[in-house]
């Protein structure tokens, strides 16, 4: 009778140990499942991309809009020093080199006055001990400039043919490259893209998306800090890893 006794009381102890354990396991996830977000509103998971709580969308102004095919003629914009009266001269890099001829047109645009005014390319010029190969170029004016009058140049390139683009503020540099956030089922997907010529409202992509892919216009550096906080910040445990 001891024997059936400690058996039966054997058996009474695992099924309660099994209860309870499984008991806990339910517990355990259905708190998973209910955690809160982060103190920032967003969670961050893997292979889906970040979340953000209604209250954090409002608060950031976010604005959503669909990748369009559009024409867009780029533009160039360099920064320049008057040299003498008629010349202002800077630096261009070797891809800018490429588009920038001598004789083409540009309008200037004082830093100290809203006018515009034209100038013409004079020269382009590598210097061989510039930084990465970098070219000087000279633009002369009919207009009279005092020496040292810090200047803009813009040049306006040829139209494109319908390409696909997105608005320059969905654009993300970081170190590692351009990004956009795409929408992904409620989800914010940091996604890699080469861009191509701007005009200062409109980049091309020329890889990375298509034609009607919705993407975050702004503000994607928000997005940015949000899920560099939540991956990097200690919130790991709240965040879906």
């Amino acid at each position: 009778m001891k024997s059936l006794s400690f058996v039966l009381t054997g058996i009474g102890a695992l099924a309660f140990a099994t209860l309870n354990t499984s008991c806990l396991k339910s517990e355990a996830s259905a708190a998973k499942e209910s955690a809160p977000l982060p103190e920032n509103g967003a969670q961050f998971k893997e292979g889906r991309g970040l979340a953000i709580t209604d209250e954090m969308k409002q608060a950031i102004g976010l604005q959503v809009s669909e990748v369009a095919e559009e024409s867009i003629a780029p533009t160039i914009t360099i920064s320049l020093d008057s040299v003498q009266a008629h010349e202002a001269c800077g630096w261009i890099t070797p891809d800018q080199a490429k588009v920038i001829r001598a004789g083409m047109e540009a309008r200037l645009q004082s830093a100290t006055s809203t006018d515009s005014f034209k100038g013409i390319v004079k020269s382009i010029e590598q210097m061989p001990l510039g930084s990465l190969g970098d070219h000087e170029l000279t633009i002369t004016t009919e207009d009279s400039l005092p020496a040292g009058t810090p200047l803009t140049a813009t040049f306006k390139g040829a139209e494109s043919d319908v390409v696909p683009v997105v608005p320059a503020t969905a654009l993300l540099k970081t170190a590692e490259g351009s990004f956009v956030y795409a929408v992904n089922d409620g989800f914010y997907v940091r996604t890699p893209v080469t861009a191509g010529p701007s005009d200062g409202t409109l980049v091309e992509i020329t890889d990375g998306l298509y034609s009607g892919d919705q993407i975050v216009t702004t503000p994607v550096m928000s997005l940015w800090m949000a899920e560099l906080q939540v991956l990097r910040g200690g919130k790991a445990c709240t965040c879906g890893h």
